[in-house]
């Protein structure tokens, strides 16, 4: 029975880990201590005057978290801030009035960006962000936009630095067209991996990360809206890929991708012709690379970032 046991597979899933990351995410949730101190975390990281990296300021009145009241939080309580004057997201899907249609192209921009600095620039993750958690608070004299709040931040993910940059790089990969590059990167910086050990398994496992790179940069050309591109199913198929050629990942990775995709769905809600290319331009593409671009990759983001086509 020991024998037949697939132990090269179990390291492949990186079983230890995902055990751990559950044990994790269980504790969080009973455990509303840990649940205030994630939301004065992205507290912190939204409002502050500078992105926890120092990448660049971010100071977005659109989105905020509320604080959790010091003195009023324990294993079993959580006091925070009321978020007056405010309506669950999901209210406003069904609006198809004029002035409902524009109020979600509204929302649909500071929701997406604020996941992508959760991702790229904090590697501090929202791992619940169904409607449910997602207040729309009404203008005010002081603010003549609407600030989107996100809830309940008891799920709350990071990846490893490895990972990230491997999330990273499959961005810039679908925007340079690049997926090579990026298959073989994540070969190198994987804790376990068996592609090595097959004859062409590298070059195979990178051309399957190409493939998938390419469908998604051609598209590029009609647009990668939220109503024609699931970047979900993008990473799903990578995380398949994974799998199939025994490239470890770390399983926090796997509550990115459901939040992507759960975000997704309600980002295409609100304006399914929002371009996540152009948004995610800002948080892969640094100044510090563009500075290193080649010419014909520097006129890519060029035309697609400032000119917007």
């Amino acid at each position: 029975l020991i024998d037949s046991l697939p132990f090269e597979i179990i390291k492949m899933l990186g079983l230890p880990r995902a055990a751990s990351n559950f044990t994790s995410v269980m504790r969080e949730q009973v455990d509303l201590r840990l649940e205030g101190e994630n939301l004065d975390r992205f507290y912190d990281n939204f409002i502050s005057a500078a992105t926890s990296n120092g990448a660049f300021p971010w100071r977005d009145p659109k989105t905020t978290f509320p604080r959790p009241y010091d003195g009023w939080v324990a294993h079993n309580v959580l006091v925070e801030e009321f978020i007056g004057d405010s309506t669950p997201i999901s209210e406003y899907l069904n609006d198809n009035s004029e002035d409902g249609k524009a109020l979600r192209k509204e929302l649909a921009g500071p929701l997406l960006r604020a996941f992508l600095k959760m991702i790229f620039l904090d590697n501090f993750v929202h791992g619940d962000l169904h409607p449910g958690n997602v207040l729309v608070k009404k203008k005010t004299s002081t603010n003549g936009e609407h600030t989107v709040v996100f809830l309940d931040a008891g799920i709350a993910t990071s990846l490893s630095p490895k990972d990230q940059q491997n999330l990273i790089d499959l961005f810039r990969a679908v925007i340079f067209n690049d997926g090579d590059k990026a298959g073989r990167l994540m070969v190198e910086r994987a804790r376990y991996e068996r592609c090595s050990q097959v004859e062409g398994g590298v070059d195979a496992f990178a051309a399957g990360i190409d493939s998938i790179v390419t469908e998604f940069h051609t598209r590029r050309k009609e647009g990668l809206t939220l109503g024609t591109v699931r970047i979900g199913t993008l990473l799903g198929r990578v995380l398949d890929l994974c799998r199939i050629h025994g490239v470890e990942i770390d399983p926090a990775m796997a509550t990115v991708v459901i939040s992507t995709l759960v975000l997704e769905g309600l980002g295409r809600s609100l304006d399914p012709d929002l371009d996540l290319l152009y948004l995610a331009l800002p948080f892969v593409v640094s100044w510090d690379n563009i500075r290193r671009l080649s010419q014909s990759q520097f006129l890519q983001v060029f035309n697609h970032w400032l000119l917007g086509f």
